[in-house]
């Protein structure tokens, strides 16, 4: 992808400051593209996270290079070239890529109200707001500045919008949701939705309880594609400031995310879980209702939990176990067969009569 401008080197370097540690070569040099090592021209910009990957940069057509430090003693640098090294190769290339490159969160060049959205008069739109084609904004929403409300979204009444908020298109926010500054929030997402929870009766029928509580993203928080967070039936479901939502994700009426967590795609809560923060979740996991998980927890995919986490630590499977126990059990299991046969030859030794 094409940097915004043909930019110097230097440019990058004073941008990122103390992300930039070290450098080797000529700053006088330009680079005009973000390419991989692979795809790279004489003025790509590149840069190679693993220091068992160094070979590559023989490989490599690009003039600049961002390196880890481990590698300022091991790579020399020629005539056109320069070499940029960090302590933190993946954060300065993401600053670097949202600066001069591609600005995430995403924003449209139209700015303003689009004349077909629909706004109502008595909602608050602040100073620097974009409200794309088709959306609809209900009564008494507060929009905060410099926001971005993408084509055929819904803000149903009473909503709180944060600043530098991006909702991306076809996003629905339920009435009285909150939503943090700097939180974004893709395509097709679902806050606020009615959670699934029923009254019955002897004769077996059911009756839909109305769900009074509110869905509140805090500060910073990422909600992926596709993901419904239900509001809560009486008290709040919260998203803790800075967690980060993969796509396809479903958190019940009631859940309680912590700060900072990473939920990766596919993960289910049931209601009213309480997880902690620096929650780490592998993709295709569920979490029953009702339980909490503590801070620094962190789940391998494809896993079940059921009970209380009381430990910080890392766990996996159903019944959920410490990880490396249940990567010992996962490994045992494919030997299971040849196991079953080696105890049968075992017990016919010991007790012939009984294996006639």
């Amino acid at each position: 992808m094409n940097f915004k401008k043909i930019t110097p080197i230097s440019d990058l370097i004073e941008f990122c400051g103390p992300l930039i540690s070290e450098v080797k070569g000529d700053t006088s040099l330009k680079v005009k593209n973000f390419t991989t090592l692979e795809t790279s021209s004489t003025e790509s910009f590149v840069f190679i996270n693993n220091p068992k990957r160094l070979y590559k940069i023989n490989e490599t057509k690009s003039r600049c290079v961002l390196l880890p430090m481990s590698a300022l003693d091991k790579v020399e640098v020629t005539e056109n070239q320069v070499f940029l090294f960090s302590y933190n190769v993946d954060r300065a290339a993401q600053v670097i890529k949202k600066e001069f490159v591609f600005p995430t969160p995403y924003r449209s060049d139209f700015a303003g109200v689009h004349s077909t959205a629909i706004v109502h008069e008595s909602s608050l739109i602040q100073e620097g707001v974009t409200v794309g084609p088709y959306a609809v904004i209900g009564k008494n929403v507060e929009v905060g500045k410099n926001s971005f409300i993408g084509s055929h979204s819904t803000i149903e009444d009473n909503c709180q919008i944060g600043e530098n908020v991006t909702i991306h298109p076809q996003v629905y926010v339920g009435h009285s949701c909150e939503i943090g500054n700097q939180c974004e929030i893709m395509p097709q997402a679902v806050i606020g939705s009615e959670g699934f929870g029923y009254a019955h009766d002897e004769k077996g029928n059911h009756y839909r309880i109305p769900h009074t509580g509110k869905v509140i993203l805090e500060d910073d928080v990422h909600v992926g594609a596709g993901t419904a967070i239900d509001r809560g039936t009486i008290d709040d479901s919260i998203i803790g400031r800075g967690t980060k939502i993969d796509n396809q994700v479903h958190l019940a009426h009631n859940t309680i995310v912590g700060k900072n967590g990473l939920i990766t795609a596919q993960v289910v809560t049931a209601g009213s879980s309480q997880i902690g923060d620096n929650f780490i979740c592998g993709g295709k996991s569920a979490i029953t209702g009702h339980i909490k998980i503590t801070d620094n927890v962190n789940i391998a995919g494809f896993s079940g939990v059921s009970n209380d986490v009381k430990e910080p630590g890392q766990y996996g499977g159903y019944p959920l176990l410490p990880l490396k126990q249940h990567l010992k059990v996962k490994a045992s299991s494919n030997h299971l067969p040849e196991f079953r046969k080696q105890l049968n030859r075992v017990l016919r030794k010991l007790f012939p009569e009984d294996y006639q």
